[in-house]
């Protein structure tokens, strides 16, 4: 295992299960001291376990919407490390339902969770990455360039996220740090079909009838059942990460995996009403 008197600092939210917990593992083993935010005890000691095996791994309690938990994130990582040679905002949630039938306070959450609060973790730790002319990674996804019925909610706050993203990265160019968008397409995490469950079960708590949607969200299921059983394989994303790190000029955005990239564009040049119909078959809907 690599070892340094000054080993590089990482902060990686959302480290509980999926790609935060991948990469945190990943770069620990590299010989990274990783910061690594969880919500439960129970996954800040299973990561401290961990630690034995792979390297220095800090996991640190942060419900990363809590405004206060996460200044006390800032300063207590601040306290542990001068510097932060990158960031990587990848917590977040998916929510997946009919947006005639969605609930404004559970748009205001995805919206809480997946775009303000990645911009809240930034500015806590902002001077530790200037320190250091850091990286900014946020994990935005091909649903951040492309939507689908369905899907309104998540993609709604991922094109928000690419939005400051591309700000953040003109604003922060002359202090010399970095910000860089990743764009996972599917891969086996069903993160899909456990969105979709949840989805419906809580419109069923509030009593709201999606019978009218029911064709739509069979298709959905079937979709999500899919997007859970292929796609790319989760440590490539720790890999992405690692290969953004390593370069003296990442580019903007990556897409993973590469071929995702060819959907974007078909996305972005292709008419509308051609768009519509092919989703619309897709879906048979």
């Amino acid at each position: 295992m690599p070892t340094s008197p000054h080993p590089k600092t990482i902060l990686i939210t959302g480290c509980s299960t999926g790609f935060g917990r991948i990469t945190a593992l990943h770069f620990a083993k590299l010989g990274w001291r990783v910061f690594a935010t969880v919500r439960q005890e129970a996954d800040r000691e299973s990561l401290l376990r961990e630690k034995k095996e792979v390297g220095e791994i800090v996991p640190l309690i942060c419900d990363v919407t809590n405004e206060s938990q996460v200044q006390e994130l800032g300063r207590g990582v601040a306290a542990q490390t001068p510097t932060l040679n990158a960031l990587v905002n990848n917590a977040g949630s998916a929510f997946a339902a009919p947006l005639e039938l969605l609930p404004p306070d559970v748009l205001r959450q995805q919206f809480d969770l997946n775009v303000i609060a990645q911009l809240a973790v930034t500015q806590a730790v902002m001077p530790l990455l200037k320190a250091t002319k850091g990286t900014i990674i946020n994990v935005s996804s091909v649903s951040g360039r492309i939507t689908s019925p369905m899907l309104g909610p998540y993609s709604a706050s991922k094109f928000a996220l690419e939005a400051l993203s591309d700000a953040l990265r003109v604003e922060l160019a002359p202090f010399g740090v970095k910000v860089v968008v990743v764009e996972p397409g599917s891969s086996p995490t069903a993160i899909w079909e456990t969105s979709l469950k949840r989805a419906i079960a809580m419109l069923a708590e509030r009593n709201i009838d999606t019978s009218a949607y029911t064709p739509l969200v069979n298709a959905m299921q079937q979709v999500a059942v899919e997007r859970s059983q292929a796609g790319f394989p989760p440590q490539l994303f720790a890999d992405t990460v690692e290969k953004i790190l390593n370069s003296r000029n990442p580019h903007a955005r990556y897409p993973i995996p590469g071929n995702v990239g060819w959907a974007i564009r078909f996305r972005r040049f292709a008419p509308d009403w051609l768009w519509d119909w092919m989703v619309r078959r897709a879906m048979k809907w």
